[in-house]
């Protein structure tokens, strides 16, 4: 891993200046040369120095990069299609698996102390995609630091400029900060626009050959809409999709419908998904649950997405 020089000269020493001003308990610390670092799950990464060689997953890799964080590899699904990269270039970095695997030996060839990546409260030690037996032979090779992406999109991106700041990232910066304040002036433009067209409803949508599924606010990004007080349509669940045939769309009926990306191909050819009042309005705007958690592609989708409602009427 090393740090852009320009935002900040030496993990090390970054990680050090950080100790000796005070950290909290999600902070890394250095200690007589180790380094630790408490996850959102609450468990303690320990190393013996501050992590040089950092394995990423390919959404950890895109909002570590903002703050100047240059990983020695990457893994991962969004990382095939680059997707989940972001801003991040995959040319810096050796690939150390694509999907659902992961290269011990080439992780081990680059000297990994430290791999980072998406986890989960039932054992934080492991990659979400991972089985206990792959997540043990890894943790032999550097230990695994999980981020919790259960959590609300701003507890997501905390988590991320924590860890950046505890590896010595530039995480107050003007770059960084003007960021930050266009992200938040984004979420309140949504706000305004909703409030504004209280009627309107909002349509997330997903397809594949195998299916139609509907998001729900349990997906990070759909939470935050809810919480600007956008009206979401679909049928109850308790999960993060609802999955739905599409006779049965009709039922939901939307003013603005969110429309995946990965499922353009199927969406275009399925008859049901033009007559969608929303559709035949045109009031489509494009979404994914697996957005890069970085504040300035946040603040680009929200912005649009506020453009959307506040062009759009009501049709249904």
């Amino acid at each position: 891993m090393t740090i852009t020089p320009a935002l900040r000269v030496g993990a090390a020493s970054g990680v050090l200046a950080l100790a000796l001003a005070g950290c909290s308990a999600s902070d890394g610390e250095v200690v007589n040369g180790g380094w630790s670092y408490t996850t959102a799950f609450g468990n303690t990464v320990t190393l013996d120095e501050a992590p040089q060689a950092l394995v990423v997953d390919a959404y950890s890799a895109a909002a570590l990069w903002d703050y100047g964080i240059r990983p020695a590899g990457v893994y991962g699904y969004g990382l095939s299609n680059g997707l989940g990269l972001g801003t991040a270039d995959p040319s810096t970095m050796t690939v150390v698996g694509t999907d659902a695997t992961f290269g011990t030996e080439t992780a081990a060839s680059l000297g990994a102390d430290l791999v980072v990546g998406y986890s989960s409260e039932e054992d934080p030690t492991s990659w979400i995609w991972w089985d206990s037996a792959q997540a043990q032979q890894i943790n032999a090779v550097a230990p695994f630091l999980g981020i919790d992406p259960s959590s609300t999109l701003d507890t997501t991106l905390d988590q991320y400029r924590s860890l950046a700041e505890a590896l010595g990232g530039d995480t107050e910066g003007p770059a960084i900060e003007e960021q930050r304040a266009a992200y938040e002036d984004a979420k309140e433009r949504v706000r305004r626009a909703v409030t504004a067209a209280p009627d309107l409803t909002v349509l997330p949508l997903n397809a594949s050959a195998d299916g139609v599924y509907l998001g729900t606010p349990e997906l990070t990004v759909l939470g935050l809409l809810s919480e600007l007080g956008v009206r979401l349509a679909g049928p109850p669940t308790d999960g993060p999709w609802a999955t739905v045939s599409w006779e049965n769309v009709a039922q939901y009926p939307a003013d603005i419908v969110l429309e995946y990306p990965a499922s353009r191909e199927v969406l275009a050819s399925a008859p049901v998904y033009g007559s969608l009042p929303g559709v035949e309005a045109g009031q489509v705007v494009d979404w994914d649950d697996k957005r890069p958690n970085t504040y300035a592609e946040y603040a680009d989708w929200l912005t649009r997405f506020a453009e959307t409602v506040e062009r759009s009427t009501k049709v249904t």
